[in-house]
């Protein structure tokens, strides 16, 4: 054995024993979670569940759960404390975790009220020092929502039109229309809308002759809870209802409102009858949610549209008569569009639809040179607060139409039109145009004149530039005056300032 000075076999062994005993052995233990998704209906609590195999305790350990990014937890529990500063917001106050078990391993989040937003993949991730493992679990989220309620509209003709609607669905229902022995219809339309709450809201149209059946049935199904709600209509009982041979008037032409006024649609029922016990719903495209809702008397604000609420009022019930008038404040660019009014009793109803044209007559248009060089003049005209979109025309002295260089609509915030043309002119001797924007829908228009003489144009520039020449020497000569006689505070004016007025010597 050769022995090195400072060196012993002894110190050595003992030496790497002391590392091995320093290094991090490699932990045996993994998270599990349960293998099928956890089901959970709306509004009620959910629990999410992950185990330590083999089991030991977790009470010092660091148990986040969290959805996309660990930074931003669902929620977190180090070693025996919450951890709320990084949490989701839309869980702060739902959350908690249930300590039952923990010692064994076992880590369960409870999630309160469930709503839509929570659907979907949940990460359970344990860690002890530097060591980490972590499981997925499928949250899926359901919910029955009202049962489905059959409208249907007074004959025309030999045809019927079934309307069956239902709110408060999730995930996304499927819709069947049967008649009486079973055999399915085929809808005449089908509208599934999911609202900012995350629930659906199913509206679907059947259209069958009046002869060909008797009973018809609306069965909306729960794929995940493979659960169903139904309602049936008998056609032949709905004849017997007043409004059968009523029928729903409204505006006969499109109703024009600027921007800013107050929109006042009027329907009434004919022949005159007492409408008091009926209900009267102006739509849009759907039934839900509606423009304004007047029913028993009073208004429904839970059936009312976000963006109406606050701006409507019935000016006008006459409801004995069957005459009721909606006014809704301040027109927008929004409110643009068709309408439909409704008086419907016991399931069925009758409606007039009606064009609603929402305009805005813009500022005066204002024309500008952009450019100047080689004999071209690129003029420019532009306005805003036009809707919709306008007729822009560049004309010359004689009303002719000159093609535009370029035209650009830009529409802005408030859905109100911005609208910028120009017009290339060459090789003129003689400027005069005149710019002309028009609302589509309202014979008025807003014009700029524009007119400019060349030579005049050029005489123009001589004056400037005369006058920029003379201002120049009226410079020069002040600075070589105060070189001589001194700043007024008998201050010496600088050397270099002079050298530059005088030139050196």
């Amino acid at each position: 054995m050769v022995d090195f000075p400072g060196y012993s076999l002894s110190g050595a062994v003992a030496s790497f024993f002391l590392v091995l005993l320093t290094m991090r052995q490699p932990e045996n233990w993994r998270v599990i979670g349960p293998t099928h998704p956890i089901l959970a209906r709306i509004g009620e609590d959910a629990l999410l569940t992950c185990q330590l195999l083999p089991k030991r305790t977790a009470m010092h350990m660091k148990v986040t759960w969290y959805r996309s990014e660990p930074s931003t937890p669902v929620f977190a529990h180090w070693d025996g404390a919450d951890v709320t500063e990084m949490q989701m917001e839309e869980y702060r106050g739902r959350v908690e975790v249930i300590k039952d078990g923990i010692l064994e391993g076992k880590v369960t989040l409870k999630i309160n009220n469930i709503q839509p937003s929570d659907n979907g993949e949940y990460w359970c991730c344990i860690q002890e020092n530097n060591y980490c493992q972590e499981t997925s679990l499928q949250l899926k989220v359901t919910g029955l929502g009202s049962a489905p309620y059959i409208h249907m509209e007074a004959p025309v003709e030999s045809r019927i039109q079934l309307v069956c609607t239902a709110k408060g669905w999730f995930p996304e229902p499927q819709v069947y229309w049967e008649d009486i022995t079973g055999e399915k219809l085929l809808a005449a339309s089908e509208h599934l809308i999911q609202y900012e709450n995350g629930l659906f809201y199913v509206e679907a149209t059947l259209v069958v002759r009046n002869d060909s059946v008797e009973n018809v049935s609306c069965l909306i199904h729960n794929p995940i809870l493979n659960e169903k709600k139904s309602s049936v209509i008998s056609i032949p009982e709905k004849f017997q209802n007043e409004l059968a041979s009523l029928k729903v008037i409204g505006p006969s032409q499109p109703i024009l409102v600027r921007v800013g006024e107050d929109i006042q649609l009027t329907c009434y029922l004919s022949p005159e009858t007492n409408a008091q016990s009926m209900e009267v719903r102006w739509i849009q495209s759907h039934r839900y949610p509606a423009v304004y809702v007047y029913a028993d008397g009073e208004h429904v604000t839970e059936e009312q549209m976000s963006e109406y609420r606050g701006r409507t009022v019935l000016v006008n019930d006459a409801s004995e008569e069957g005459r009721l008038t909606l006014q809704i404040h301040n027109a927008t660019v929004s409110d643009d569009g068709q309408y439909r009014c409704l008086f419907e009793k016991d399931g069925v109803y009758q409606e007039a639809s009606f064009d609603l044209k929402v305009v805005g007559l813009g500022s005066s248009p204002q024309i500008t040179i952009k450019e100047q060089k080689d004999g071209e003049i690129e003029l420019i005209c532009s306005s805003e607060g036009w809707f919709p979109e306008p007729h822009v025309k560049w004309k010359d002295m004689e009303g002719k139409i000159i093609p535009a260089f370029s035209e650009v609509m830009t529409e802005g915030s408030h859905g109100l039109f911005h609208v910028e043309t120009s017009l290339l002119v060459t090789n003129s001797s003689i400027v005069n145009v005149t710019c002309t924007i028009s609302n589509p829908h309202l014979d008025e228009e807003k014009m700029a004149n524009f007119s400019l003489s060349e030579p005049m144009m050029n005489f123009s520039w001589k004056i400037v530039l005369i006058l920029v020449l003379l201002l120049a020497a009226l410079v020069g000569l002040v600075k070589r005056k105060s070189c001589e006689k001194g700043s007024p505070d008998n201050f010496p004016t600088p050397r270099r300032f002079c050298n530059i007025s005088k030139g050196k010597k």
